[in-house]
């Protein structure tokens, strides 16, 4: 299908609404759950674990996950995984102990760990046909613009009323993209019959799709490495907030705000691109230079002197991110088929997560003393760096890159 206009298809304009609602409403989680932990159990190894514990369910369902969505498609797990994250919320904020309030936090993992995979089949479905590039960036500027508001927002919010207040709106949000999803307009993917009982195993699929596709590795062993350090990054700008910048715990949200406005930039410059990174050779390269330039601008954070200085470096991050991020799901949706595109995510999402893990519990470094704040930070910035060097010199007419 073509249209003159990207917002001109019904099922991209619902599919899209449904990504805002949820994006908004999970950057203020991701602001809301670590000041719920540092205020009632402290700022130490609970903050590592409460952000590593919603990652792990990811990991541990994804072979199943990915066979829901095959077998069932991804609106009605969607649904269900949105319902069960309004009802998990509100309990936060009467967890009696670290141990409650954990479990709360991994019944929202199982839910993330549905709608993740499932949003991105979604959006991989409803891009109209030539407008990869231009529906990526728009996907990516939703959630971005999301990160810029979610969580001062939350941070807001919770200073001005409750916390308890503030997650019942949370609640209520993830209601609204449940609801926003249930009417389904004409051309949203359907069920999907399942596969053969003789067709191939999920792990043979995804070591087919990466032997028939050796592109892919410039892809995600980057991505693996900023995963790393995305992750270090939560727990290192509440330290920088704190102990650096002596600041207060919700001043940490606006940390997250400018990256997201970098971000946001990035969008329009991503846009401005689009017509520019039409080969996969140009579209690879982007990739990899701005992934190199949000490690390196990002590793400056560590000699910013105070808060308005690490807030533009975390704008100046932002910008390449965004292209990366557009690129590297134009490159994944050139390259592999629609099928492919959910098996490959089915996988690399929670290989993500185990790196996002890492990078989060990498802050037991700092937190336990056998790292300064500075050298925490120097080894989370050379995993974002250092994957990308070896592919810089890559041409995609070097190796069988594309199907």
């Amino acid at each position: 299908m073509t249209v003159s206009s990207l917002w001109g298809c019904a099922t991209f304009r619902r599919v899209s609404l449904v990504l805002a609602v949820d994006s908004f409403s999970s950057w203020m989680l991701v602001a809301a759950i670590p000041l719920v932990v540092a205020t009632r159990f402290g700022a130490g190894a609970e903050l590592v674990g409460s952000l590593a514990l919603r990652l792990l369910p990811g990991i541990l369902l994804a072979p199943f996950v990915a066979s829901l969505l095959q077998r069932v498609g991804p609106r009605l797990p969607i649904l269900c995984a949105f319902s069960a994250t309004a009802l998990a919320i509100p309990g936060l904020a009467f967890a009696p102990d670290t141990l409650t309030l954990q479990a709360i936090v991994v019944v929202i993992g199982v839910a993330d760990a549905v709608v993740t995979p499932g949003l991105l089949a979604l959006r991989s479905a409803v891009v109209p046909a030539g407008r990869n590039m231009e529906a990526n960036t728009a996907f990516q500027a939703i959630d971005r613009f999301a990160k810029i508001l979610g969580p001062p927002a939350a941070g807001l919010l919770i200073a001005s009323t409750s916390m308890p207040v503030t997650l019942l709106a949370l609640a209520f949000a993830q209601l609204a993209a449940a609801f926003l999803l249930m009417f389904e307009p004409a051309g949203m993917p359907k069920q999907r019959k399942p596969a053969p009982s003789g067709g191939p195993t999920f792990a043979r699929e995804v070591v087919a799709i990466l032997r028939e596709t050796p592109l892919l590795r410039a892809l995600l062993l980057p991505a693996f490495g900023y995963m790393v350090s995305l992750g270090a990054l939560q727990p290192f700008l509440i330290w920088l907030n704190r102990d650096q910048f002596h600041q207060g715990p919700e001043m940490w949200t606006l940390l997250l705000g400018a990256q997201g406005a970098g971000a946001l930039i990035g969008a329009f410059v991503s846009h401005r691109l689009a017509g520019a990174l039409t080969q996969t050779q140009s579209l690879l390269r982007a990739y990899l230079v701005a992934s190199l330039l949000e490690g390196l601008s990002t590793f400056a954070l560590i000699f910013a002197p105070n808060h308005l200085v690490a807030s533009g470096l975390l704008i100046v991050g932002g910008i390449p991110e965004m292209i990366a991020f557009a690129t590297y799901f134009t490159l994944v949706q050139r390259l592999l088929p629609l099928e492919r595109q959910t098996m490959l995510y089915a996988l690399t999402l929670p290989l993500m997560d185990v790196f996002l893990i890492v990078g989060i519990l990498s802050g037991a470094l700092h937190a336990s003393g056998l790292m300064t704040l500075s050298q925490f930070w120097l080894f989370a910035s050379a995993c974002a760096v250092l994957p990308v060097l070896p592919f810089l010199r890559w041409r995609t007419g070097d190796r069988q890159g594309e199907t």
